[in-house]
């Protein structure tokens, strides 16, 4: 009887982490008298990281000489490149088309085309894979393309748990100027995960971090720490914060029809 209640009980923990880890479907349906969050973000305290010069000794001639990589970029009290999203949505709004740019010497870009799917779409050019934050959507392949005349090695790793710091590979190839590849991201790789990593192996400075979201409420602080989630559905949900240097927070929130919401975040260090 002990051996067979503890099989059991085994038997069931293996079927619930399964389940766990599996994303979970997404309807687009036509949505109605939805409601709307905005916000800012705020940071107070002294920043934990400075930007971090590099000299560039693989391809200066299209990197440049000197890059800077600036994981966090706060002005006036405020944070850019803030990931919020609204977890809980199973039905909604499609995925927003648009495109977001890095504003660093760095000319790549993460575009995201959007439909019932997030359809994420990297472009490599300048010695950059886009802005240091955006998102991904497990389930998904991404296309990546690499616009520069040199080689870059793409290295992805998936990050265990939204405050850990474990990252384990999921990809790694080298990338010929000029050419494409897609990579999966399924969400049996991405079982727990909170976010994916990009790097180059031949490019330090060359990191970015895509938080992991599983529908279209979602949006990154601009420059001014602002963000607007709109056409919610009514319900109850989590509202979260993320960015991989501060960390994460929390929110619950409850959704009426029309209503809109501000809700504020802040980070102290």
């Amino acid at each position: 009887m002990w051996r067979r209640t503890h099989i059991t009980t085994w038997f069931s923990l293996v079927l619930w982490s399964g389940f766990a880890g599996a994303g979970f479907a997404y309807d687009v349906i036509d949505v109605k008298n939805g409601a709307t969050i905005t916000g800012k973000v705020a940071f107070t305290g002294t920043l934990p990281h400075a930007p971090k010069r590099f000299e560039v000794r693989n391809g200066p001639e299209v990197c440049g000489p000197e890059r800077v990589l600036n994981k966090l970029e706060a002005r006036d009290g405020r944070i850019k490149g803030v990931v919020i999203a609204l977890e809980g949505v199973e039905q909604g709004k499609p995925f927003v088309s648009h495109r977001d740019a890095a504003t660093d010497r760095g000319r790549g870009a993460f575009h995201y085309a959007g439909g019932d799917e997030l359809n994420l779409g990297v472009q490599l050019e300048k010695c950059s894979f886009g802005p240091f934050t955006g998102v991904i959507r497990a389930d998904e392949s991404v296309r990546f393309v690499n616009h520069d005349s040199i080689k870059h090695t793409l290295h992805t790793y998936s990050l265990k748990g939204r405050n850990a710091k474990i990252m384990r590979t999921l990809h790694t190839q080298s990338l010929r100027p000029q050419r494409q590849t897609e990579k999966d991201f399924p969400a049996k790789k991405l079982r727990r995960a909170s976010a994916v990593v990009l790097t180059c192996d031949r490019h330090d400075f060359m990191e970015n971090w895509l938080y992991r979201v599983r529908n279209p409420y979602y949006a990154i602080s601009d420059e001014s720490g602002t963000f607007e989630i709109g056409r919610i559905p009514p319900g109850d949900y989590k509202l979260v914060a993320w960015h991989p240097v501060l960390g994460i927070q929390e929110r619950r929130v409850t959704v009426t029809p029309d209503r809109h919401l501000a809700i504020d975040f802040e980070f102290i260090k």
